[in-house]
């Protein structure tokens, strides 16, 4: 359904209609109906903030079972440990998951092929950083190897296993998997002649909020072209957006922050951000409410929304085109061989 709500786009990508959504949209409710008994959720980065919150919005609704996704084996074992007092009955376990790291991801998903079903997952895991850092694992920028390359590997490797398993059950709703954007993809510019990986690795045109919003782009094409080759009766995909939400401490490395960083944002934050909760709600309502209409879409402000203008014109789809062929010569030659990434 984004890719017919064009004439929206202008609006959403305008700074009054980011201070309109954060001030006056407010939650939806979920329907009392629904209930999550006997299903399977995976939340990466799910220790804290908005992950976290997630989770507990799924466990309300009675999921059964929950794979935190965490790098950290104690952060993860803290987070289950809060969750597994609050909800008793539910079968919570840690799974390490390090986007840095293709071997790591790959490694993840080997072990969900494991489990009986997923219904859900929310792909949470996400960083800005201040400053310029390349992943010695993989030589690329780590903003855009976390937000964009890992998780982009991690949709590949999880469609075909949800759908293997939604396939062994044709009574069962089909799965949704939905990773985490931004609706700062709204205000990328991307010129789309030119390679991008190399754009996106290169420190001389590195700024924290540019890469940032820049890497959610690329996640929005991807998962749009992505939805292109997978039918919507055997798997849901979307990227989702909490909004602009306080205590989220995705933040990495912030050095000797400047004025604005320091005052400004902060500032604003306080005035206009969500709450964790609320913000994470956005979540719950993309898996259990957005239904096949949001399937290669954007889910934000608790309905579906546009894509950024950019992706309705040739110029964007001719960025898109590049960005996948780009994306699967990376991901092709990684360890992820060992696991189908044909969808």
């Amino acid at each position: 359904m984004s890719s017919k709500l064009e004439k929206d786009a202008a609006w959403e990508g305008s700074i009054l209609g980011t201070i309109y959504k954060q001030l006056f949209v407010h939650p939806k409710p979920i329907p009392s109906t629904i209930r999550l008994d006997g299903q399977t959720a995976i939340i990466t980065g799910a220790n804290g903030g908005l992950g976290f919150e997630a989770a507990r919005h799924l466990l309300r609704l009675g999921l059964s079972r929950l794979v935190v996704a965490v790098r950290s084996q104690n952060n993860g074992e803290s987070a289950a440990s809060k969750l597994r007092t609050e909800f008793p009955s539910a079968n919570i376990e840690v799974s390490i998951l390090d986007l840095s790291d293709y071997d790591s991801v790959t490694a993840f998903a080997k072990r969900c092929q494991q489990l009986e079903r997923i219904d859900y997952a929310i792909l949470n895991a996400g960083l800005q950083s201040s400053k310029f850092e390349r992943n010695d694992r993989t030589d690329h920028e780590v903003v855009f190897q976390t937000n964009y390359l890992s998780t982009a590997l991690l949709l590949l490797l999880l469609t075909p296993i949800m759908k293997e398993k939604k396939r062994n059950d044709t009574t069962r709703k089909p799965p949704v998997l939905t990773a985490v954007g931004s609706d700062t993809m709204y205000f990328a510019e991307f010129e789309a002649s030119r390679p991008i990986f190399p754009r996106m690795d290169d420190p001389a045109r590195y700024t924290q909020y540019q890469q940032y919003r820049d890497s959610k782009l690329f996640l929005m094409m991807f998962v749009s072209r992505l939805a292109e080759q997978l039918d919507p009766e055997d798997i849901i995909v979307s990227v989702c957006n909490p909004g602009l939400t306080a205590g989220t401490g995705f933040t990495h490395d912030i050095e000797n922050p400047g004025f604005v960083d320091r005052y400004i944002i902060p500032l604003f934050v306080k005035a206009m951000g969500r709450t964790t909760p609320v913000g994470a709600s956005n979540y719950l309502h993309a898996l259990v409410i957005g239904g096949q209409e949001s399937h290669g879409g954007f889910f934000s402000d608790w309905t579906i929304k546009p894509y950024p203008a950019l992706m309705y014109k040739k110029e964007g789809r001719d960025l898109t085109e590049r960005l996948w062929q780009e994306t699967m010569a990376e991901l092709k030659s990684t360890s992820a061989l060992g696991l189908r990434t044909s969808t």
